[in-house]
């Protein structure tokens, strides 16, 4: 399912009704990838132990999302999704049996749906190696990654080899801080002191 084709439509009024969907990001390679050194620059301040994070409260965290917003995706397989032999695969966005909720959406899933388009792909990999100045060849490479694994590069600043190519975007599991929904419009927001949101944008 590709949640392109699903009609969505922006409405909210209350931040104390019923919840009705959730944007999420899964903590991903990047927010691993925080050092003492780099985090201010990350606009990050701790460092966490990724494996720890994802085990111990975000698997616990979706589950109780979707048992809330999606059940079907969840009811009577939690057996079977916690299995270590299917190693977290529920709970990756790049994967096939990744949940793929419109209930509770995951980030790097909408800019996989949107890297879709060859003309939206084109423009926002050439302005992602513009700001961080990468060669064409990377640039070209990165085109023609197929859009979900571009999704991933792009949040993580990684290729799959674990080469950084440029910084990862760590903060973004905090998604109330990249915008808002008011009624049907979004407030883009900035919540981070001015010398080091400048370094990232």
């Amino acid at each position: 399912m590709k949640l392109a084709d699903i009609k969505f439509e922006l409405n909210v009024s209350s931040e104390i009704g019923d919840l009705k969907a959730v944007l999420i990001h899964s903590p991903d390679s990047g927010l691993g990838r925080v050092v003492p050194s780099k985090a201010q620059d990350w606009l990050f301040e701790d460092i966490v132990h990724l494996d720890s994070l994802r085990k111990n409260e975000y698997d616990y965290y979706i589950k109780l999302l979707l048992y809330f917003l999606d059940p079907a995706k969840i009811k009577g397989r939690l057996k079977e999704i916690d299995a270590k032999e299917n190693k977290r695969n529920f709970y990756k966005p790049d994967h096939q049996e990744f949940y793929a909720s419109d209930k509770v959406i995951e980030i790097q899933s909408l800019l996989a749906d949107i890297l879709g388009d060859e003309g939206i792909r084109n423009k926002l990999t050439a302005s992602v190696c513009a700001i961080e100045s990468c060669n064409y060849r990377v640039q070209q490479s990165l085109i023609e990654t197929s859009p979900v694994e571009l999704a991933k590069i792009l949040i993580s600043g990684s290729l799959d080899n674990n080469d950084m190519i440029f910084a990862p975007i760590p903060n973004l599991i905090f998604s109330r801080d990249i915008g808002i929904a008011i009624n049907n419009h979004i407030l883009l927001n900035k919540p981070a002191k001015k010398p080091a949101r400048a370094k990232l944008y």
